[in-house]
């Protein structure tokens, strides 16, 4: 899919408005979570061939992914209530994404989801020694679509999470969380047609580095994120891979560098960090706090295989950030 036109205007600079109070609710936060879901692939190589070559393969395995549903998976198992809605169809691939969602106890209404003609799926090379991967996707036959019943449930929801695919149904999804008092966040790994409107209804962005260059042409991270802030998000973060991530507001920037693991396995890495990102600050915690524990959480995920045994607990991330500290 070809990507939308870099955005190159600069729009007029503004402060954000402050993180909205979260709706009154009588136990947890809970989460929505909008956007694709795949199955994966997973490949284990010694190392990437070259092209027109061929590589070895060590092991393999099929499991769900997508950025939305891994951190739904990763909330789900930090006790927050979770749901999703995406798109796949009634064959293999859509019957295996329906197991995993009951197995991780995620909400999702068949007769809105078993709509796409074919499900999604994608490959994921895992290069055994780094745990770097590459990965060719195909997201579905069909997107989500604007529906009644789909803006009404999440007034039974304190949050919205996003991928930016199926732009329009976000947009309005965004706009109906909004309404409500709620907070959405909006993990956004390329250009997506309609941006600049959907930034208009998000709190909190996270996106790679990468983005800034192909959205503004700029290597300057702080630009850039001041760019997205002036699009409408309170809050932007950045994540630089290896090199951990930065925060951004309107009058302030915070980074934190990652932490040194033994990596397996980076893929959904970025999920996880987001995930735990959106849970920081639902339960609104201080930047430097949610930004270590993002990081952190990202890391564990790297020591092992997968998009969800791979998932840390809070006593795993709480322990590792103690540890760190102590180091």
């Amino acid at each position: 899919m070809t990507d939308p036109c870099p955005i190159t205007t600069l729009p007029d600079h503004k402060l954000p408005d402050p993180l909205p109070d979260p709706p009154p609710s009588g136990g947890p936060p809970s989460i929505f979570g909008l956007g694709t879901i795949v199955v994966d692939h997973q490949v284990i190589l010694a190392s990437f061939p070259e092209a027109d070559t061929k590589g070895e393969v060590l092991e393999d395995r099929f499991q769900v992914g997508g950025p939305v549903p891994t951190a739904l998976c990763l909330l789900r198992k930090f006790g927050l209530k979770t749901a999703f809605q995406g798109r796949w169809g009634d064959d293999p691939f859509g019957h295996r994404i329906e197991t995993d969602l009951k197995a991780q106890a995620i909400e999702f209404d068949t007769s809105q989801c078993r709509s796409a003609d074919r499900s999604g799926f994608a490959h994921v090379w895992v290069e055994k020694e780094t745990g770097r991967r590459t990965i060719a996707a195909f997201r579905g036959s069909h997107p989500i679509e604007t529906d009644p019943l789909l803006l009404r449930r999440l007034a039974n929801f304190s949050a919205l999470h996003l991928d930016g695919w199926s732009t329009m149904a976000a947009i309005e999804a965004a706009k109906t969380m909004r309404q409500t008092g709620g907070l959405v966040f909006l993990d956004l790994g390329s250009p997506k047609l309609h941006l600049e409107q959907l930034l208009q209804h998000v709190d909190g962005l996270n996106c790679p580095e990468r983005l800034i260059q192909r959205l503004f042409a700029t290597d300057d991270l702080e630009e850039g994120g001041r760019r997205l802030l002036a699009m409408g998000p309170s809050e932007v973060t950045i994540t630089l891979g290896e090199f951990g991530a930065i925060h951004i507001t309107g009058d302030r920037v915070t980074r934190h560098t990652t932490f040194t693991v033994d990596a397996v396995d980076t893929n959904g890495a970025g999920d996880v960090f987001c995930g735990a990102m959106v849970y920081g600050t639902v339960l609104r915690w201080e930047t430097e706090k949610k930004l270590a524990f993002a990081c952190a959480a990202a890391a564990l995920k790297c020591r092992r295989l997968g998009n969800r045994a791979a998932l840390p607990t809070l006593e795993e991330i709480d322990s590792f950030l103690a540890t760190a500290k102590a180091n």
